[in-house]
């Protein structure tokens, strides 16, 4: 399960400016961003009854920038009933939630990490 982010041209535009970065600032500053956005995941994931832990992942920073952020193999499955729903419970919704309340401060990190990587 994916969460798409449509921002359209800014979209376009950030990820143009992102790319054109050097590739340890970029991976830098997008890594402290997708750390970012997975605490506040992890802290939005409903606990599970039994004690089952859910931890969130986050994946290698990609060359126009992107990083995913998710559930690992094991958590996957659990986090996706209780968001999602099912026959018998309604989703919750939290990772919708979640971007939606945290991307523009995440965001904001990200573009601090690059500009202090460029020295701006």
């Amino acid at each position: 399960m994916s969460v798409e982010v449509e921002w359209s041209n800014l979209e376009k535009n950030i990820s143009k400016t992102i790319a054109d970065v050097d590739g340890k600032i970029r991976r830098k500053a997008g890594k402290t961003a997708g750390l970012m956005l997975g605490e506040r995941l992890e802290e939005n994931t409903p606990v599970d009854s039994h004690g089952l832990e859910i931890a969130t992942t986050v994946g290698p920073v990609q060359e126009n920038g992107d990083v995913l952020v998710g559930y690992g193999r094991g958590a996957y499955w659990r986090a996706h009933f209780v968001n999602m729903g099912t026959e018998h419970q309604t989703g919750q919704h939290f990772i919708e939630k979640t971007v939606e309340t945290e991307v523009q401060e995440v965001m904001q990190e990200y573009m601090n990490e690059l500009k202090s990587g460029l020295g701006i």
